[in-house]
């Protein structure tokens, strides 16, 4: 009860502490949950609209953009307006956004929708925070606060990518937009008979936001992503339109930087960058994120040479759950014991990723097996968990409180868009150049003079006609058969050296985070919380 006593809900006088606290958790869930796309149904939607696996991801990314472009804005918009307003209208956005997303067979209205789901995601996540913080942590210790709050939200989105897949294999890909609108609707109903009414007029200083340099920012940023998630599609740079995007994005940048560097209300503080932890910081979370990103590599072996289906295939992100559960764990009693150096929890965290990739480079086979790949993705989750708790308690050590919010956008920019999109079409491109480089390497001794080569190819012809196929309809039955053989040892080799060298580059990076003087000191100082909390 005491604890009930400490959470930070505007709840009207006859309402109980318990209740408020239910209200807030019932507010939280749909928040955390919400995305404008959903990868665990990307194969389903891609077939239904008629549309790329790319473009999912796409709005996928320009969720996060949203996020972020949304934070620099909420110092000008939260004093003006209560916290009841901002949730009803942003929970109510987000409901009327995501039926869009069920209706439309544009894929831009769809990326558009993403977008400002995530916009509004910014606004609600910060109201939640200051709601649930006091009930998590009374003390205001960002690092005990970090630890109950991150694994909740990481959680949320590997259930809901399973809980996609099993809505759309079940029923349709639309129902997870509907699932998550009647949470939604069922928090506005929470919101309206829980939250007290305060007579305080809206006026939004539309004069002290930047909205020009918002939309620089926006644009840089989903043009970046463009060029990232496309590139392969389009072969990079023989497409005008990514050719186009190469060059008009390091200009929007420039203004950008231009204009916060002119402007009396800048939308960004610039001195963020100035703090040589936030850098350290945010290069960590782009290597953390790019390590963790290798999970497509799983998926291509998970669906095509295990034959998982989808739902197996997102139901292996769940054993990531306990790994941040751990992982929170050890960052709770870590920062509140601070027995040991900084550098040793980060090479701890980084060692989680060599196990990791180790374990898939030696169990990766023809004839492994869907168990394998538990220890794995609980590995990856506790390294995600622990790198992403310390280093966000890091970033802000030395930094101005005042420009903490802004940290917020510099963080999900790097973590949550940039890293993952980048992350993702490297792993996608360097395993399609090996998968044909390796068929190229083995088609050239598949010939009937092979032993091995003639047996499985004269096997399948047997096959074939005992089934009553023709002598030519058995000979192309027998030569697909054979491709898909090739294609698939070409995958292996193709993964077997892609995580070969991944499992070098973590053991490299573990090696040296041991050693690298994050603090002068043995002992870290404990970071109160600021509204950043992201």
């Amino acid at each position: 009860m005491v604890k009930l006593q400490a959470i930070n809900v505007p709840i009207r006088p006859w309402v109980p502490h318990w209740l408020g606290f239910i209200t807030a958790m019932v507010v939280m869930l749909p928040v955390v949950l919400i995305n404008g796309a959903y990868t665990g149904d990307i194969t389903e939607v891609s077939g239904t609209l008629g549309v790329l696996s790319e473009d999912i991801r796409m709005a996928y990314y320009a969720t996060s953009v949203g996020m972020a472009v949304a934070y620099p804005l909420i110092p000008k918009i939260r004093p003006v307006v209560t916290t009841k307003t901002v949730l009803l209208v942003d929970l109510l956005m987000q409901a009327i956004l995501s039926l869009i997303c069920t209706k439309v067979n544009q894929i831009d209205i769809v990326i558009a929708c993403s977008f400002f789901i995530g916009f509004f995601k910014g606004f609600a996540m910060m109201e939640i925070i200051f709601m649930i913080r006091p009930f998590f942590s009374p003390n205001n210790v960002r690092s005990e606060f970090y630890s109950y709050f991150y694994p909740i939200v990481f959680s949320a989105g590997q259930i809901s990518m399973a809980l996609t897949a099993q809505l759309a294999y079940y029923y349709q890909w639309q129902h997870m937009y509907y699932f998550v609108v009647i949470l939604l609707l069922l928090a506005i109903v929470f919101v309206l008979a829980f939250f007290r009414y305060a007579r305080t007029p809206i006026y939004i200083p539309f004069k002290e936001m930047d909205g020009k340099s918002a939309i620089l920012a926006a644009a840089s940023l989903l043009f970046a992503i463009y060029i990232f998630t496309y590139g392969k599609t389009y072969d990079w740079f023989s497409s005008h339109k990514i050719l186009v995007y190469a060059l008009i994005t390091p200009i929007l940048v420039w203004l950008f930087f231009f204009r916060q560097n002119t402007s009396k209300q800048p939308y960004i503080r610039l001195e963020v960058l100035n703090c040589s932890k936030a850098l350290i910081g945010y290069l960590f979370m782009i290597i953390t994120m790019f390590f963790a990103s290798s999970s497509s590599l799983i998926t291509s072996y998970a669906s095509s040479i295990i034959r998982t289906d989808s739902i197996h295939t997102n139901a292996l992100n769940l054993w990531m759950l306990p790994g941040f559960i751990l992982g929170a764990v050890i960052c709770f009693w870590w920062f509140r014991w601070q027995r040991w150096r900084f550098r040793i929890l980060i090479s701890g965290g980084m060692f989680c990723f060599v196990f990791y990739f180790a374990i898939l480079y030696f169990g990766i086979t023809p004839d492994g097996t869907y168990e394998m790949l538990y220890l794995p993705m609980f590995l990856r989750g506790m390294g995600m968990m622990i790198l992403f708790i310390a280093f966000g308690v890091y970033v802000v050590e030395d930094m101005n409180p005042k420009l903490m919010i802004y940290n917020a956008f510099f963080l999900i920019t790097f973590r949550s868009a940039l890293a993952p999109a980048f992350s993702t079409a490297f792993y996608n491109n360097i395993l399609y150049r090996l998968q044909q480089n390796a068929m190229n390497i083995l088609s050239e001794n598949m010939s009937m003079d092979n032993v091995l080569a003639s047996k499985q190819y004269t096997q399948s012809l047997n096959n074939a006609l005992a089934q009553g196929h023709s002598i030519d309809e058995a000979a192309q039955l027998a030569t697909n058969n054979f491709y898909t053989t090739l294609q698939a040892q070409g995958l292996l080799l193709g993964l077997k050296t892609i995580i070969g060298y991944m499992l070098i580059a973590a053991l490299v990076v573990a090696i040296v985070s041991r050693f690298i003087p994050f603090h002068k000191t043995v002992k870290v100082a404990i970071v109160k919380t600021g509204e950043d909390m992201v």
